[in-house]
């Protein structure tokens, strides 16, 4: 009798089980395509948390509002750059497409006449010229070739990017509508987290939280004085089409891509364009500052977040960007500060020091 009940109880529970198993994967089948649009919107929300707040206190406590108002800025500070940088690509494509170039013909200037006569060094920088134009010029007519068929490459891919648009507005819904609900949705987060880890959840969530805000603070913050002096050096040099480059700056600087992509183009540009003194000092401008500052500004705007070594999230930043694209920036991080923490509280039980952010 007893034997018989077991089995049966064995039973029930494996249907149980099954039933679950079949609901969450199908669940999870459904929500697939908005997966990443989710996890942005979660991101999103979490950032933009403490603005949140301040601005909720300025209308009064009127949180839909607030939610509402900072979405719509949202949409214009994305859409707005996005659609410049969308006609700047569509004008650029037209040009290259149209470009008929003798290749024959096609040779660097030859080198201003002040080199010449600078003392010791003149003669060596006119030989260095003339070799590294000889390699460029054979170079641009090995590679001019292929460009036309790389823009048309380039094209088919432009749907890509456009689902990638689309992504990010419904995540801007979805972070206005967590922020607007924000109640349910962090006494959600905390009833799942302790579900999950016991009462450590809540610590843990907290940590979450500071982490994402932190590489918010440092992958966003950065982007955006590179962007400014990238942009700055643009409009001394009088390179056109300051807007959609300084978007392609703040994309490319994002995604953790050198902004060398975009500067060193223009720089040469200018330099082919008879600048030769704009072009020069563009580059250094780039070379010394605009690169430079990302080594420097990173790292200390990473740590005002949570008190975590920076190499320790560096390495999430890195590793979550190879594994998983532009949302690993801020999922590596969260899952190397989760389980460090973890593993800290496991060595040191209820005493774990408080890591270094220095380390």
């Amino acid at each position: 009798m007893k034997q018989s009940l077991t089995r049966t109880m064995n039973q029930e529970w494996l249907l149980r089980a099954a039933l679950i198993v079949a609901l969450a994967a199908s669940c999870l089948y459904l929500l697939a395509p908005f997966v990443g649009a989710l996890t942005w919107g979660v991101i999103i929300a979490v950032s933009l948390w403490p603005l949140f707040r301040r601005l909720t206190e300025r209308f009064g406590g009127r949180k839909r509002l607030t939610s509402i108002l900072l979405g719509s800025a949202m949409m214009v500070l994305i859409g707005f750059p996005l659609a410049l940088l969308g006609m700047a690509v569509t004008n650029g494509v037209q040009w290259v497409l149209a470009l008929d170039i003798d290749l024959k013909h096609l040779n660097l200037p030859p080198p201003p006449a002040w080199i010449a006569g600078l003392p010791i060094v003149g003669q060596h920088i006119l030989d260095m010229w003339q070799r590294g134009a000889s390699q460029l010029t054979d170079l641009a007519r090995q590679a001019f070739p292929y460009a036309k068929d790389g823009v048309l490459w380039l094209l088919k891919k432009g749907g890509v990017a456009g689902v990638a648009a689309l992504e990010l507005i419904v995540a801007v819904i979805v972070a206005s509508v967590l922020l607007a609900y924000h109640k349910r949705s962090v006494d959600f987060a905390v009833r799942f987290s302790t579900r999950l880890t016991g009462a450590e959840g809540p610590a843990l969530l907290d940590l979450a939280a500071r982490t994402i805000r932190g590489v918010s603070l440092g992958v966003i913050g950065t982007a955006f004085v590179q962007t400014v002096l990238t942009v700055i050096g643009f409009v001394v040099a009088g390179v056109p089409g300051v807007m959609p480059l300084g978007m392609l700056t703040f994309m490319a600087a994002t995604v953790q891509l050198p902004t060398l992509f975009v500067w060193g183009p223009a720089a040469v540009w200018l330099y082919f364009d008879g600048h030769t003194g704009w072009a020069i000092a563009l580059g250094l401008w780039g070379l010394l500052v605009v690169n430079t500052i990302d080594n420097v500004l990173k790292p200390y705007l990473i740590s005002q977040g949570a008190q975590l070594p920076v190499l320790l999230i560096l390495l999430g930043v890195i590793g979550g960007l190879v594994a998983w694209g532009v949302v690993g920036l801020f999922i590596g991080p969260v899952l190397l500060a989760v389980a460090y923490t973890m593993l800290l509280a496991w060595l040191y039980h209820d005493t774990a020091p408080e890591a270094d952010p220095g380390v």
